[in-house]
């Protein structure tokens, strides 16, 4: 049944691709088609299946002087929903070309799919080669890796490559295989897998190849199945299969199956049935709009005299006319047959820690990225920031006053909150507490941290088994859960709200610097440069979350307290 939604979805989204080979047929040569060039009929083949199922496929003959040509480069990928990129665009050298064809390809927020599309001998090596171009290490990186893991063998360590952790931490080398001081710093903690490949590279360097510039830096997970999401694109490998692939249904089933073994792979397809959904059948103007005139709205710009906050009001009525119209879409991901069919199909299956934590992530913020590379986000309400050690601030200013910060005379309310290091708890506490879950990994706490403590770890009795010990353990743990969550519904809670004077309101290099200005009474000089610090944008709440927790700290200056006889 998923795999018959996920054919269906793609179905619907794909409907413009490019097959890029420098083999592929050049349909304005005046030649025919040449039977003894496989890829020359397979040219041909494509575009017919994809013409008769009423989609469109560009066929690219690849000259290695498409890659400095930005107009080509924009021909080549703008628009498109798929790209079919042969693996050795000049034979074996032409490796180096895909690859720099493909971060190209990826560099576009638009590319849903490549499909690195080949018959290559080397075949099964090209997600390592991927795992080389896109891991944003250098040369001296993989040289240090090299000489820290130089003592394994290659064949011991090929076999584990691909292999579960568990696996790979039971693996019995000589000398011992150490990942947790992998010499990569920013690296360290990775899937062990992971590490086992780069490993398996950086012994093996000579075969690969690397990036001109190894600083451009990638988000890269690899989904299994000789697959990739990089940068939001998902980038899958395929066989070409020269009989096959003539029928566009057989195509996209190869695909479609690759894509459902992807972990992430109901949320990418709802995504895409969404904007399938826009894009055959929904318009952000409809007539109501279309019966005024352009005269009337510029008298309402003219009257506002301020264009900040016509544009964000117009911006605002066409997100609520698109958001109300795809109420009204039946989503085939949501239809409750479905759903009921993948519940009973994962009953058996328990999500992860790191699993809730990255929905709950999806669920309580966005980053925020201008669409142009130009723009300067200014400070709004919701965005949070990072400041020194564990420290954090959000941004609880009303948007208006966000706008005009002349108003407020640049004096902003922030929330400020700490890291929140026990993950479990967190997700037990859920919206008991006021927490926000972060996409630099972390969870924050605002206001009081104080009212949930960490445990004292129980330690082992003589007189006590491991099974004694570790059902002790465990039920001491559900009561020290137990007291947090009474705290949070029945101990006042408080989130101060702190002012602090932003010199100035525009995020340059996702940085802002803020100055506090809470009365504090102190003997001697005050030192004011120790009064002001830098703190960097993380991510967004989205407006539900963020307004929860301005609407509990600003109810902290109204609060009244009483007193009771109280039984100790």
């Amino acid at each position: 049944m998923y795999s018959q939604k996920a054919f269906d979805i793609l179905n619907l989204s794909i409907n413009n691709a490019i097959f890029i080979d420098e083999k592929a047929k050049d349909f304005y040569s005046g030649t025919e088609v040449d039977p003894n060039i496989s890829e020359e009929k397979l040219s041909f083949d494509l575009f017919n299946t994809f013409k008769k199922n009423g989609k469109n496929l560009s066929v690219h003959k690849f000259e290695k002087s498409n890659l400095d040509d930005p107009n080509t480069i924009e021909y080549l990928f703008k628009g498109k929903d798929l790209i079919l990129l042969d693996w050795e665009l000049a034979e074996l050298a032409g490796q180096e070309f895909s690859l720099k064809l493909l971060s190209k390809a990826i560099s576009a927020p638009y590319i849903n799919f490549c499909c690195i599309y080949s018959s290559s001998t080397n075949f099964n090596q090209i997600p390592l080669f991927l795992d080389t171009f896109f891991s944003g290490l250098s040369k001296e990186d993989f040289e240090k890796i090299s000489n820290e893991y130089s003592f394994l063998e290659k064949d011991e360590l090929r076999e584990l490559l691909n292999k579960d952790e568990e696996t790979i931490t039971s693996a019995n080398f000589e000398s011992g295989l150490d990942l947790k001081n992998f010499p990569i710093e920013f690296l360290k903690g990775r899937e062990k897998s992971y590490l086992v490949r780069l490993i398996h590279i950086s012994l093996n360097i000579d075969q690969y190849i690397l990036p001109d510039d190894s600083a451009m830096k990638y988000e890269v997970m690899n989904t299994g199945d000789n697959s990739f999401m990089i940068n939001n694109t998902f980038v899958l490998t395929l066989k070409k299969d020269f009989t096959e692939d003539s029928d566009i249904t057989k195509l996209l089933t190869r695909i479609s199956e690759v894509i459902i073994k992807n972990k992430g792979s109901f949320f990418q397809l709802l995504g895409l049935e969404m904007q399938s959904v826009f894009n055959s059948n929904e318009r952000f103007i409809d007539e109501t709009i279309l019966k005024s005139s352009t005269e009337a709205l510029f008298q309402f710009r003219n009257h506002l005299s301020d264009d900040k906050i016509f544009g964000s009001i117009i911006k605002k009525l066409l997100i609520e006319q698109a958001t109300l119209k795809l109420r009204t879409a039946k989503l085939e991901l949501l239809k409750p047959e479905f759903l009921d069919f993948k519940s009973k199909d994962l009953k058996s299956t328990k999500p992860t820690n790191d699993d809730l934590f990255q929905l709950n992530v999806f669920y309580n913020s966005v980053t925020v990225n201008g669409l142009n590379s130009d723009s300067v986000p200014n400070l709004n309400f919701g965005d949070i920031f990072k400041g020194a050690g564990k420290d954090y601030y959000l941004c609880i200013t009303a948007l208006c006053d966000c706008y005009y910060p002349d108003k407020i005379q640049s004096n902003f309310y922030f929330a400020k909150g700490l890291e929140f290091e026990d993950l479990e708890m967190a997700l037990r506490l859920g919206d008991t507490a006021f927490l926000s879950f972060l996409p630099n990994g972390k969870v924050v706490l605002w206001g009081d941290k104080e009212i949930v403590k960490n445990p004292e770890k129980a330690k082992k009795r003589e007189d006590e088994s491991e099974e004694e010990f570790k059902l002790r353990k465990e039920n001491e743990h559900l009561k020290f859960e137990a007291q947090a969550y009474k705290k949070f519904l029945y101990k006042p809670f408080f989130i101060k709200p702190k002012v602090f004077n932003v010199e100035n309101n525009k995020l340059v290099d996702k940085k802002i610097r803020i100055w506090d200005i809470t009365n504090k009474l102190k003997t001697g000089k005050v030192d004011q440069n120790l009064n002001y610090f830098d703190v960097e944008y993380i991510t967004t709440l989205r407006e539900d979350y963020a307004q929860r927790i301005s609407n509990h700290a600003f109810g902290h200056p109204s609060r009244v307290g009483v007193d009771f006889v109280k039984i100790k």
